[in-house]
């Protein structure tokens, strides 16, 4: 077995793909042995991953862009489970509706990341002003995200990540809007890893590839193995909460898995228009579209969706 580290931001929904892949057993069929390292946030897994202390990650594709620029690292996207935005809206009790929404305080754990990037998105398909229309509160993370984001002294409303909609619910806090029903491409979760690795270790990369689309697909089409998944690594044991929180992620995986090409280019362009970057970056600086192509080309898309060698075109 091959050993390899794989950094992660978070125990959410949106790690989910490596968290299936573990616990279905794809890593050690591809003779992978993995280490799974804890940060707190993709700012710190990003980073250690960009410093050689990860060889893996899932992270979305601003924090990509932006953990490039920070540490002048060749972190690159190889996979994607999710190429739409996959948060959510919610307000503190007594807000019910979106136009309840405007000019209200919105939370987000730090500037120009993926969230602030959905209020951005959403934003401009909403027609509001993002300058005028919103209040953006950094609440920090030197305690528990939901408690900071749920904190009615400062935030009214917050994006949530499953299963933190359904949690806050819990606690009187009300889903507005769900973005992923605005059906933008954006690069959301995606297997991450660097530049120098696929130099170095190309058969490592192909073979995690290989596993990581596995452990996708399992988990999106079984749901009995999905709120297993999440239930052991979010720590949730409401069975309704577990089960919801599966429901809202899974539906926007699939396809063949290849990074957003489009996805990245929206990333930039909202990066652009939070001043974060200064002109777009090109989506081909952080991802490599050629592992997901070598996976597809050998025909393992084929026999994991079950079409038999024989039936292959």
């Amino acid at each position: 077995m091959d050993k390899i580290r794989i950094a992660l931001g978070n125990k959410g929904a949106g790690t989910a793909p490596v968290f299936a892949t573990v616990d279905g057993g794809y890593f050690r069929e591809q003779g992978l042995e993995p280490e799974l390292i804890p940060y707190h946030g993709h700012r710190r897994s990003l980073a250690a991953l960009i410093a050689g202390a990860a060889d893996f990650t899932n992270a979305v594709g601003p924090e990509v862009i932006m953990a490039n620029r920070r540490h002048q690292g060749d972190a690159v996207i190889i996979a994607s489970a999710t190429s739409r935005s996959a948060q959510q809206v919610s307000a503190r009790p007594g807000l019910a509706t979106r136009e309840q929404l405007r000019g209200k305080r919105w939370g987000i754990v730090a500037r120009n990341d993926a969230d602030e990037c959905s209020i951005a998105m959403a934003f401009e398909r909403w027609g509001w002003d993002r300058t005028k229309d919103a209040e953006i509160v950094v609440v920090g993370s030197d305690r528990p995200r939901l408690d900071l984001l749920l904190d009615e002294r400062r935030v009214d409303v917050a994006i949530m990540h499953a299963p933190e909609p359904f949690q806050a619910a819990k606690r009187g806090w009300t889903m507005i809007e769900d973005l992923g029903r605005l059906d933008v491409a954006f690069q959301n979760s995606c297997a991450a890893t660097t530049r120098r690795l696929l130099r170095q270790r190309p058969d490592t990369a192909l073979r995690y590839v290989r596993a990581y689309c596995r452990g996708v697909y399992r988990f999106r089409t079984d749901a009995a193995f999905g709120v297993a998944v999440l239930r052991k690594y979010t720590g949730e044991t409401d069975t309704a909460v577990l089960e919801q929180a599966w429901l809202l992620f899974a539906r926007l995986m699939g396809g063949m898995m290849y990074p957003s090409v489009e996805g990245m280019r929206t990333a930039s362009h909202l990066l652009v228009e939070l001043g974060a970057i200064a002109r777009p970056i090109p989506p081909e600086d952080s991802i490599d579209l050629g592992v997901v192509a070598a996976v597809e080309h050998e025909g393992y898309f084929a026999t994991v969706l079950g079409l038999g060698s024989g039936e292959q075109s």
